[in-house]
């Protein structure tokens, strides 16, 4: 019982959002607080597994390596046990079906790519996210370039238009 307490306080803390983020003109396009009122939802695991078919899923050693290269790419963290993810995920179904761009995907979860991870690594994620943005929580979608956040979307009331404006956001 203490156990699976312990378990739903880290996933409620794993699926916070970014708060404070924006400023120094860098665009946020959609934030919600951690006091959202979207905190259950209707979409199962699996189905989030099917919603979010078409990301490409790396490795946190992988998502260093594009950091630390200056790659410019999409990366979207979230992972299955989050209910706003699962919110999330009809719109990433969406977007995927009408981007001609690779979507990154760090699954954030309790068996992801975080399971295995060093500390040092983990360190280093948290860091990839600095001023104007530091990482919170999930659902996270984020384009780097130049080993910085170019801009980025949190939340589970991220819409369309707001996957939208990241793309554009990397073609320039």
């Amino acid at each position: 019982m203490k156990k699976s307490i312990v378990s739903v306080a880290i996933l409620t803390l794993m699926c916070s959002f970014l708060v404070g983020i924006g400023g120094n003109g860098v665009p946020v396009y959609a934030a919600t607080s951690v006091t959202s009122s979207k905190t259950t939802s209707t979409v199962t695991e699996l189905k989030y597994e099917k919603n979010i078919k078409g990301v490409h899923k790396i490795s946190l050693r992988q998502y260093l390596d594009k950091v630390h290269n200056g790659e410019k790419f999409i990366v979207f963290i979230g992972f299955k046990e989050c209910s706003h993810c699962r919110n999330f995920s009809p719109i990433m179904k969406k977007f995927l079906k009408n981007v001609d761009q690779r979507i990154y995907y760090l699954d954030y979860g309790p068996t992801g790519t975080f399971k295995n991870a060093s500390k040092e690594e983990i360190n280093d994620f948290y860091d990839t996210f600095t001023t104007p943005y530091q990482f919170g929580g999930t659902p996270t979608v984020a384009l780097f370039s130049k080993g910085k956040v170019i801009s980025m979307t949190v939340g589970d009331n991220t819409t369309l238009d707001d996957l939208n404006h990241l793309v554009s956001d990397s073609e320039k």
